[in-house]
């Protein structure tokens, strides 16, 4: 019986993150390399994928494969559930299942450290590739919930965090680690000390204008990428009341302003 081979990806290797991706060799679509790339997937050597620590607290592994038949279907789905957008968090059998639309099916089982994703068989067109940043954001923001680690859909540019919303961003997200004092965007990483700015794209304004402290929090508890029924954990909530006593938060004005 011929021994099944897999590829394994690590985010962002060299912060030791314990976050894993797993393909079967052959089912590894050279149109993923590019989008694992940006989001901080680095690969593993064979000697490297051996010493995962799978009992490490927080190691979460992601397994990769194609869909059944069975799940293509669902995939596929109802033209009736377009109402309620391409995701979908539900609970089956006592495990929190996130399905996005003709892409992907993940399980997220609470406090287990292996998860799976089941990939639409077809998986082409540019907003399904899209769909698939989204889901693995999804589960990024998931295995570091507990580690503080916030995510946000938007990008980086003159080391200010543009916050947007997922439909703006076409599922780009920012990272950002309040303890380690890092961010990760698909630019790469950026170092910062103590003091952030961020400029709020999802919502904008005639004129350019600071948030509240009590209204930074808001906007920060609010708007991360974490799919949760029961919202972000209490190491995020720590981070975002530190961030809020030292990040300076303002509105974009409308397309066309100079401060863009």
């Amino acid at each position: 019986m011929q021994v099944q081979k897999w590829n394994y990806f690590q985010f962002r290797k060299q912060h030791d993150y314990p976050v894993y991706l797993r393909f079967k060799q052959e089912e590894l679509n050279p149109k993923f390399s590019h989008l694992l790339s940006e989001l901080g997937f680095s690969e593993l050597t064979e000697p490297e994928s051996k010493k995962i620590p799978l009992q490490r607290a927080h190691t979460r592994m992601l397994t990769v494969q194609s869909a059944s038949t069975r799940l293509d279907q669902q995939l596929n789905g109802s033209d009736l559930l377009d109402k309620y957008g391409s995701e979908i968090l539900s609970i089956q059998a006592g495990t929190p299942v996130y399905t996005y639309r003709k892409v992907g099916i993940m399980a997220l089982p609470t406090n287990k450290t292996l998860w799976d994703l089941a990939l639409h068989s077809e998986i082409s067109h540019t907003d399904q590739m899209i769909g698939l940043r989204v889901i693995l954001v999804r589960f990024i923001s998931q295995a570091l919930a507990e580690q503080g680690v916030l995510c946000y859909w938007g990008t980086v540019r003159d080391e200010t965090v543009i916050v947007m919303k997922q439909a703006q961003s076409f599922g780009e997200a920012v990272f950002i680690d309040w303890n380690k004092k890092v961010i990760f965007s698909n630019g790469g990483e950026m170092k910062f000390n103590s003091h952030l700015k961020i400029l709020r794209k999802d919502k904008e304004s005639k004129s350019a204008g600071s948030l509240s402290r009590e209204e930074v929090i808001s906007f920060l508890s609010v708007s991360t990428c974490l799919l949760s029924f029961s919202g972000i954990t209490n190491p995020m909530k720590r981070a975002i009341v530190e961030m809020s006593a030292k990040v300076t938060t303002t509105y974009s004005v409308y397309e066309g302003s100079a401060n863009l």
